[in-house]
């Protein structure tokens, strides 16, 4: 899917230095602090901040309606001084956005949209609806907020935001040696598993799937993995990546298989390569990853992911 286009298909317009960044809050309000912490850090790099109102209401659980949060992002959009947009948190939300957005506009302006968790559904619904590339990642009011902001973490965001380049080391020991292409899909598992069925889930057909989650009992866990697979989701992929699966606070059982466990009922006649224990999720020093845009798995000596040809457009 698409992997033959020509790479200007698949590039974003570059974030300048001392270019201006639009906020805003696709699913959960943010907290003030945090919000504040990490506009001062983007600052402190030379970066200009405009923020939307979004980044200031609460709905309860939602920073303000569908609508309302969609407005927010089209207006960023829109704006010829805005170089690219970052969003605040995840949390819960960024599905009610979906059916109130103009995707081709989107499409057209090339602009880096960056995000995390939620963000998810956001994300694979802009590639699926639009084919425009996004960069999976920590937040303003989130990992940028951290004092001090962990530097693996910073290093991976901004080689992948200001050189389009990713190259990372693999777990992978088995005794082989080849090389996969797809384009990525990362994402959080229970926030694309909401999109199945929808028109704004992707086809995964050549997708190199990469999923993590947080705080999801384990018997969700597998009923996530299995829901993919039973849809045939991992079968059309090149391959499967497994992230962090951050532990639930509380199980409901009280006896509970292990993560190995669970993944190879999950996987064990599937037709992709799989490959696990990947520094992705919700994780300090998380690993910034691109949806939509090829990459290529190399598995061998030194196993490692990587851009076909990088990102941004220069």
């Amino acid at each position: 899917m698409f992997l033959n286009q020509k790479p200007d298909f698949y590039q974003l317009n570059p974030l300048p230095l001392k270019g201006t960044i639009g906020i805003f809050s696709p699913s959960t309000p943010v907290a003030e602090e945090k919000l504040n912490n990490g506009i001062k850090y983007l600052e402190s790099l030379g970066y200009r901040i405009k923020t939307t109102p979004s980044c200031f209401i609460e709905n309860d659980y939602l920073a303000g309606s569908g609508k309302e949060r969609a407005a927010d992002l089209m207006s960023l959009i829109g704006d010829d001084s805005i170089d690219a947009i970052f969003c605040t948190r995840g949390g819960f939300g960024s599905i009610f956005m979906l059916e109130h957005l103009d995707y081709e506009a989107i499409k057209k302006s090339r602009k880096i949209i960056a995000g995390f968790s939620d963000v998810t559904a956001l994300q694979w619904a802009m590639w699926e609806k639009a084919q425009i590339v996004s960069v999976s990642a920590g937040m303003v009011g989130t990992d940028m907020s951290d004092i001090p902001i962990n530097e693996h973490f910073e290093y991976h965001f901004w080689e992948l935001i200001n050189n389009g380049q990713l190259n990372i080391k693999l777990d992978y020991s088995r005794d082989e040696k080849k090389v996969i292409s797809g384009f990525g899909l990362p994402g959080t598992m229970s926030v694309g598993a909401m999109l199945a069925g929808t028109p704004y889930f992707p086809d995964t057909t050549n997708a190199i799937i990469i999923l993590e989650d947080v705080d999801e009992p384990r018997h969700k866990v597998e009923a996530y993995l299995q829901q993919y697979r039973l849809g045939g989701h991992f079968d059309r992929a090149s391959a499967v990546i497994l992230g962090k699966f951050s532990p639930a606070e509380k199980e409901q059982y009280a006896k509970v298989p292990d993560l190995d466990t669970v993944f190879n009922r999950a996987f064990s006649d599937a037709n992709p390569t799989v490959i696990r224990n990947f520094h992705y999720g919700h994780v300090p020093g998380k690993i910034s990853l691109p949806v939509g845009l090829p990459l290529s798995v190399s598995l061998g000596v030194e196993s490692k992911l990587e851009t076909i040809y990088p990102l941004i457009l220069r």
